[in-house]
């Protein structure tokens, strides 16, 4: 546990939140580099609701790197 002790609501101190989403982890990350220059997240969304007839196979060239944790924006 990480050096934490089980508490009641009325003592605890700190709440930690674990998205289940792990791509979530992968995208801060790399959102935190001072290189990236556009959120995956949104790039994906952005591509995906594009109109042209590419933007499934776009969409899947954003996705694969932000599922295999290689995102470099």
């Amino acid at each position: 546990m990480a050096g934490f002790t089980p508490s009641t609501d009325a003592e605890y101190t700190l709440v930690v939140t674990v998205p289940q989403d792990r791509t979530l982890w992968r995208t801060a990350a790399a959102a935190a580099q001072p290189t990236v220059r556009v959120d995956p997240i949104i790039a994906l969304h952005d591509v995906l609701a594009s109109p042209g007839p590419n933007a499934a196979e776009a969409a899947e060239h954003v996705r694969e790197p932000i599922l295999e944790g290689t995102w470099r924006g």
